[in-house]
């Protein structure tokens, strides 16, 4: 049956036709985009993992800008103890120099401070963002020795954990201006160099005593000796009986300096020690490389105490004080130079980290695109197929839309006479 006011055939063909073009306009979307999940009504389960993915994504690339920043700072640290390193070692240098009989060391003294004040300036230049690792004030108010930096992110759940590498900078920093420990540290200086002066006396008073009454000792045997030789025989046997009270004096002698010289090692030894713990509990420690007091001894027990930036050598001559104390100011740069090349050991382990981890971060955020990509990502290949089909299916349902629609013109060749 023909109806004109209800044409089957044509809804038939128009819900087609609208079926294909809805399927058109999806898979246009797709192709435009190169996204098959666009929005959570494409596929909620997929379009939630892949945004909170790509939360994560985000979060990592702030990571690793955070990463990038650390190393820059950490290699900017490490260049500025490399100048300080080479230009201390040239002070040593200077002191060894110092130690030649017709040295000049008033010119000497000199070269040393204008390398100390070029370590001082580098230091103070060394700045990181507005922060300085090199020249501190411990005492400010909103100084912190750790610097924390920023290095991982994660997700365990709804849980979310920041991770960072601690950098502890007390290590390597050359000056710290702290007046409040230089202040007890200065006295300390005064009141242990003071007890060692002491001790170092009764130490070398003692020594010498015993070395003369040792002498003494000695003097007396031989000349007993000498008496007994010359009232008997002066035959073999009383050479004999000489020689052998000669050894005997000498070795008496001997024993008892050799004893003295140890009584005076182990009470030099003590009064060193006891230098360095005073210096140690008046927090010298917590100074700055450069500028914390160290102690140096002799293998004779005479002790230097200094910061390698007090250091002057203007004013010593060619003594066998002095000289000690060219040798300890020597150690003392020597302890300093250690101290250096051991923070540049840190940091270089810690730009080596924080490398590898910007390295790891990077490779988590590719695994995370191609897991988003895996979930969202439309397959060209397919999606381009699908859009030349469905393109032929429309003009096919237009066609047959157009069929159904002329169906009904037939009726009026009934009404035709």
């Amino acid at each position: 049956m023909t109806s004109l006011m209800t044409n089957s055939s044509s809804m038939v063909a128009l819900q087609t036709l609208r079926t294909i073009n809805s399927s058109l306009d999806q898979t246009n979307n797709h192709v435009s985009t190169g996204l098959r999940v666009n929005s959570a009504a494409d596929n909620a389960a997929y379009w939630s993992i892949a945004t909170t993915t790509r939360s994560d994504n985000g979060a990592l690339g702030a990571v690793k800008d955070s990463l990038g920043l650390a190393k820059s700072s950490v290699d900017t640290v490490n260049t500025g103890l490399d100048t300080a390193r080479t230009a201390l070692q040239k002070v040593k240098e200077k002191l060894i120099t110092a130690a030649s009989p017709d040295a000049d060391r008033k010119k000497l003294q000199t070269e040393i401070t204008s390398l100390l004040s070029q370590i001082k300036s580098n230091a103070n230049s060394t700045v990181i963002s507005g922060s300085n690792w090199l020249s501190v004030d411990s005492s400010a108010a909103n100084y912190n020795a750790t610097k924390s930096m920023v290095a991982s992110f994660s997700r365990t759940g709804d849980a979310v954990q920041v991770d960072t590498i601690d950098i502890d900078t007390s290590s390597f920093k050359l000056y710290d201006s702290n007046t409040t420990v230089h202040t007890a540290v200065a006295a300390a200086v005064t009141t242990a160099s003071a007890t060692y002066s002491t001790a170092k006396t009764t130490a070398d008073t003692a020594f010498s005593t015993a070395s003369t009454t040792a002498t003494t000792a000695y003097d007396t045997a031989v000349a007993a000796a000498d008496t007994a030789f010359a009232g008997s025989a002066m035959d073999a046997a009383a050479v004999a009986t000489r020689d052998t009270a000669y050894a005997t004096a000498k070795n008496t002698k001997d024993s008892a300096i050799a004893t003295a010289e140890a009584s005076k090692k182990t009470a030099l030894n003590g009064a060193v020690l006891a230098l360095k713990n005073s210096l140690g509990a008046s927090g010298t420690n917590s100074l700055g490389i450069l500028d914390k007091s160290r102690v140096a001894a002799t293998s004779e027990g005479v002790a230097t105490v200094s910061s390698v930036a007090d250091i002057d050598i203007s004013g010593l001559s060619a003594s066998k004080a002095d000289l000690a104390k060219l040798a300890n100011y020597t150690s003392i740069v020597d302890s300093a130079l250690t101290d250096l090349t051991e923070a540049s050991t840190t940091l270089g382990s810690t730009s080596s980290r924080i490398e590898s981890q910007s390295n790891f971060v990077q490779s988590l955020q590719d695994a995370n695109n191609r897991a988003i990509g895996a979930l969202v990502d439309a397959n060209m290949e397919e999606e381009s197929t699908k859009l030349k089909a469905l393109q032929t299916q429309q003009q096919l349902a237009v066609q047959s839309l157009g069929i159904a629609n002329s169906s009904s013109q037939s009726v009026l060749t009934l009404f035709r006479g």
